[in-house]
């Protein structure tokens, strides 16, 4: 598939599976998934899961999901074979597709969401690490005061 294609469109689908599925049924989920956008030439730019988390509504009787995100490029045909695809699997009990916008290049693309996803864990680093300061600063002068009150 050319990479500067021009009808290329960037899509980011959530989906939620029932969250009593093993991880060997998850990934046999993900894995038939990802199969469809390949088999409708869309190009995967990122997978990330979200694990199990409590709903805002029950769904199916459950209060808790399995929450997995695919972000690719492709042809609209390709997101409508994958909710079509979902909509079958009885074990997916929520999915939404949002539309980025169009996509010149796909190599430029998924250099552009792997610069983004660096940057967010590398914010998240920071952020433990300074919070790991803060609290050791707390605890050394909390130390301190109590040793001044004895």
């Amino acid at each position: 598939m050319s990479t500067t294609l021009g009808k290329l469109r960037e899509y980011e689908t959530i989906y939620v599976i029932n969250p009593e599925q093993t991880d060997e049924q998850v990934k046999e989920i993900n894995d038939r998934l990802k199969g469809v956008l390949e088999s409708k030439g869309a190009s995967l730019l990122r997978e990330d899961t979200w694990g199990k988390k409590k709903m805002a509504y029950e769904s199916r009787k459950q209060n808790r999901g399995n929450y997995m995100i695919l972000h690719y490029a492709g042809q609209p045909e390709a997101v409508q074979e994958l909710e079509r695809i979902m909509r079958n699997i009885e074990h997916v009990h929520r999915f939404m597709t949002e539309l980025h916008g169009p996509v010149a290049d796909v190599e430029a693309k998924q250099a552009e969401v792997d610069k983004a996803v660096r940057d967010r864990a590398a914010a998240k680093e920071k952020a433990e690490a300074d919070r790991k300061a803060r609290e050791a600063e707390e605890a050394q002068s909390g130390g301190r005061a109590e040793a001044r009150d004895q």
